[in-house]
């Protein structure tokens, strides 16, 4: 088991724990769905396996990002993954009566990903764990001011006692793709890829830490005032997969409501919140999405409204751009489907 690393927030104790298993699905989710990657290394280490495993997954009709999401979900709680292939297939839509056979074909090809990737990475704890350091250290100092200063901003100086979970998981995984993360509000869990510099020193990677952490607090509130309104087990944002439960935009509008906070901690300094560059380096949308959060903050942030109340504003001015989206994935996911049976 790694050594965990328990540093003391606001009402929250953050658990830092590097996460190898979880590394390896990782950066497997990220070839096999053919996201950006920034180690053509272990892409190229990683392309043979995870190609097989989704020509199998088509052939069976499994909804392939569904299968990934749920593995990564299944191996963050710390189960193997060969273990977790025959949930993740039922997850993903696999018959009943296939699920064995194809757990099977499939764990013998995570085994070639696992066996890949510990040749590029032997020593792939301990450099998580050298890795982790500088997050750590920023987190000890800034951590419990950011989560002030956010919970301030979103509540107007009155959270609910129980805003913060008590602990929340941080789990470390090896870059692969120059900064990510995502978040389990459900299990109270965050990932993030141990980057050891910042991409922007306007956007640190702390302040990307800050903003799963808070998702995890807008999840577990949505679920305490709502309830849950989604069956599925895989969670959200895991993987690199995006699962909302609520119309309201909170991830986006959550973005310059963190910035906030790292400019009154004086974690970086600029006449204007770098909003665009944060949406881009977060992995929320592209320019035009960032344009619009910088839009809405310019016209919100001094209104003094409810969150909820400008949330519903942003909504509206983000379904333009949810349109031209929605169109855009539907090509790639067309395309991406009509590679792998090709």
């Amino acid at each position: 088991m790694p050594r965990e690393i328990t540093i003391l927030a606001k009402k929250s104790n953050v658990r830092f724990q590097p996460a190898a298993d979880l590394s390896v699905i990782h950066a497997a989710f990220v070839v096999a769905t053919g996201a950006v990657c920034s180690d053509t290394k272990t892409e190229s280490a990683l392309r043979g396996p995870t190609s097989e495993i989704n020509t199998r997954l088509a052939s069976a009709t499994v909804d392939i990002r569904a299968f990934w999401s749920a593995l990564f979900a299944s191996v963050a709680k710390g189960k193997n993954a060969r273990d977790s292939c025959a949930l993740a297939l039922e997850d993903a839509g696999c018959s009943e009566l296939q699920v064995d056979q194809i757990a099977a074909a499939l764990g013998s090809r995570l085994d070639e990903c696992r066996i890949a990737f510990q040749q590029r990475f032997p020593k792939l704890r301990e450099q998580l764990e050298l890795r982790a350091g500088p997050l750590k250290d920023r987190w000890q100092t800034y951590g419990p001011g950011l989560l002030i200063e956010t919970a301030r901003t979103i509540w107007g100086s009155a959270p609910p006692n129980d805003w913060w979970p008590t602990e929340i998981d941080c789990l470390l995984v090896q870059p692969v793709r120059g900064g990510d993360g995502g978040f389990d509000s459900g299990q109270r869990r965050v990932w993030i890829e141990a980057m050891l510099t910042d991409n922007d020193p306007r956007v640190g990677e702390i302040l990307r830490l800050a903003f799963w952490i808070t998702q995890v607090a807008v999840g577990r509130h949505l679920d305490a005032t709502l309830g849950r309104t989604s069956t599925a087990r895989y969670p959200e944002d895991f993987g690199s997969g995006t699962h909302r439960r609520t119309s309201l935009p909170w991830d986006l509008g959550c973005v310059p409501v963190i910035l906030k906070a790292g400019a009154q901690l004086e974690l970086f300094r600029a006449d204007q919140l770098p909003i665009q560059t944060a949406v881009r380096l977060w992995r929320l949308g592209d320019e035009a999405v960032g344009d619009v959060v910088a839009k809405w903050w310019d016209q919100w942030h001094d209104a003094g409204a409810a969150m909820p109340v400008a949330l519903k504003a942003l909504d509206r001015m983000l379904a333009p751009l949810r349109k031209r989206i929605d169109l855009l994935d539907s090509i790639q996911q067309t395309n991406f489907a009509d590679s792998e049976t090709d």
